[in-house]
């Protein structure tokens, strides 16, 4: 059964955009009142306070689906227990939802995966060639992460990492016109020290239920929200990564957001002077599946963006069908290196659930394609060292499918043929018994061959490609 986002019970509301938050005086130089970093309600905890919540692993399996093909071989190196909550003799467990790896690092955000609120951030440190170290958590009681980004501040030594989900609104009183829950939080982690820095903490309600992914682009970050029930509540919006303000916003594009991606191939840096990117966005309008562009860029000299509403590309109204399931999550990736001679966005994959995976298609006007269905997807991962797009199934775990690369140098496989499916592992360095349950919900590939798998309520596998 499919995870479903808590959705509440949507208005049809025109909204004004303001930067509003609590009841607070304004501040006219931040252009409008913001909720102060104490406003997040968290619990943290110090050295030596949580023990036990990583395990190290050692089991390898090999992966040779087809007669003459190459093997895969993958070693599991260490299994993330879950987090639990604790009130008096009652144990919460939560669900790992989101994996965002940076250097040596690798945050994991976690969810109760029931109607309350309430979530969890870990970190943990590959500390050398298959070895983790569980570092530090911190709980949000009142809050729900779906998904993160983070980057590096070399300047302060920390990492600051930006997460995005629910927090109940009838217990943070946010006033912003339209808010029924969707936040973006940030909370740095100390690098040097190894740990977060609560502190640092910052949040800003955002218009809608929640908020479902968020990028970096263009030295800021864009955030898309959604109800997860394809209605109209949803928009894309712009922060900087001080948090001061909701900057821009497009309310107006966008119907239920589901997930925002960046081109890599569009990415341009001049150090001090500008920075560009485009942005590829999925949402859903009713049942019909939509993909949105955009070019963003920023001017160091003004400290002004250039962003404007998106406009549309490809959707599915004209084909294949897709039929939706409400609270369903949804996934954009690139598979570069697809075909000769195909489009660029011919290798956009959108993951649709039960409907498994589509092409976004070459350009405007163009439908989706249908890719590849082995059952539900709820997230997918490039390899592009390998040339494999790995496909989170559910509960049949993750299959590793062949792409364009892949294929033409096997010789004995074609564009998404199925090349085998992880096995979960069975034996440990410690003898700990292991969930029988392997649910993937997301799949995070990191440092060319390392793999980390989000199992829900059954925790996080940190895995390696093997040479």
């Amino acid at each position: 059964m499919l995870d479903f986002k808590k959705i509440s019970v949507l208005l049809s509301v025109s909204l004004v955009f303001s930067a509003c938050t609590r009841d607070v005086p304004e501040d006219a130089s931040q252009g409008g009142a913001n909720p102060e970093p104490n406003d997040v309600v968290m619990n943290g905890y110090g050295f030596g306070d949580l023990q036990g919540q990583l395990v190290a692993l050692n089991d390898t399996f090999i992966l040779n689906n087809k007669t003459g093909s190459a093997q895969l071989e993958y070693t599991y190196r260490a299994y993330a227990e879950p987090v639990t909550f604790q009130s008096g003799a009652s144990t919460t467990t939560l669900s790992a939802t989101a994996i965002f790896a940076i250097r040596d690092m690798v945050f994991v955000t976690w969810h109760i995966p029931t109607a309350a609120y309430g979530g969890a951030i870990c970190a943990y440190k590959q500390s050398g060639i298959g070895r983790y170290t569980f570092t530090d958590r911190v709980d949000f009681p009142e809050a729900d992460y779906i998904e993160l980004s983070a980057s590096e501040n070399s300047a302060t030594g920390y990492y600051e990492v930006f997460m995005v989900g629910q927090r109940d609104p009838d217990r943070s009183n946010y006033l912003l016109e339209g808010h029924r829950g969707a936040v973006v939080t940030r909370i740095d982690y100390d690098f040097v020290n190894d740990e977060f820095w609560e502190p640092s903490a910052k949040e800003l309600p955002l218009p809608g239920t929640s908020a479902n992914d968020i990028v970096a682009a263009a030295a800021h970050y864009y955030i898309i929200t959604g109800d997860g029930a394809g209605g109209s509540d949803g928009g894309l919006y712009q922060v900087d990564r001080n948090m001061s303000m909701v900057e821009k916003a497009d309310q107006f594009s966008i119907d239920d957001g589901i997930a925002i991606i960046t081109d890599p191939l569009s990415q341009a840096v001049n150090p001090g002077v500008t920075s560009s990117a485009d942005l590829y966005t999925l949402d859903r309008s009713g049942s019909n599946y939509r993909i949105k562009r955009a070019s963003v860029s920023y001017d160091y000299g003004s400290d002004q963006t250039n962003f404007g509403n998106l406009s549309d590309y490809t959707d599915n109204t004209a084909g294949p069908t897709i039929t939706p399931i409400d609270g369903e999550r949804g996934d954009l990736t690139w598979s570069q290196g697809f075909g000769a001679g195909a489009s660029k966005t011919d290798s956009l994959m959108i993951a649709v659930g039960y409907e498994g995976v589509f092409e976004a298609g070459s350009s405007f006007g163009a439908g989706f394609a249908e890719a590849v269905n082995f059952g539900p997807c709820l997230a997918t991962e490039y390899d592009a060292d390998l040339g494999v797009l790995y496909y989170a199934d559910a509960n049949d775990g993750v299959r590793v499918v062949a792409m364009g690369t892949y294929a033409a140098k096997d010789g004995n496989l074609s564009v998404y043929d199925l090349i085998g499916n992880f096995v979960p592992p069975t034996d440990t360095l410690s003898g700990t018994v292991l969930p029988n349950t392997f649910y993937i919900k997301e799949i995070s590939l990191y440092r060319s061959r390392n793999i980390a798998l989000a199992t829900g309520d059954a925790g996080v596998y940190f895995l390696q490609r093997n040479k």
